[in-house]
């Protein structure tokens, strides 16, 4: 059933209290100085709205700073990689260049193979075949 209230519409429902319960909605109709009941258990719901709605925010709120937290640790994971990768590039290199024995096509060669070994490695481990 709807009836209208200040200009609000509003709809009716029965509820059933266990005495304790009933006495102490009544305690606190008289502590906050509410017309009834019925008055004290609307606020109580609607407070109860607003606590889940900010509650639910809040986790929103964790989900995004645990992403942000993942993604910053990919960050690290990437840069520590690259920073791997090139030195290792680097020094095999110098080492494969240094080689007092050997002529520069065989050099090239050599640079070459490992080249396309630490290539399909990488392929193999992000799942990209099709490169």
């Amino acid at each position: 059933m709807k009836f209208k209230r200040n200009g609000v519409f509003m709809k009716r429902t029965t509820i059933t209290f266990y005495d304790e319960a009933y006495q102490k909605l009544e305690d606190r109709v008289q502590r906050k100085g509410l017309q009834s009941v019925a008055q004290c258990v609307r606020e109580m719901v609607d407070l109860t709205f607003k606590i889940e709605e900010a509650a639910s925010k809040s986790n929103e709120k964790e989900d995004e700073m645990d992403l942000l937290q993942v993604v910053l640790e990919l960050k690290n994971l990437l840069k520590n990689n690259l920073n791997w990768s090139l030195e290792t590039r680097l020094l095999t290199r110098f080492l494969v260049e240094s080689q007092p024995d050997g002529s520069k096509e065989k050099k090239i060669e050599i640079l070459e193979k490992y080249k396309e070994s630490a290539s399909n490695y990488v392929k193999g481990l992000i799942g990209d075949e099709d490169d």
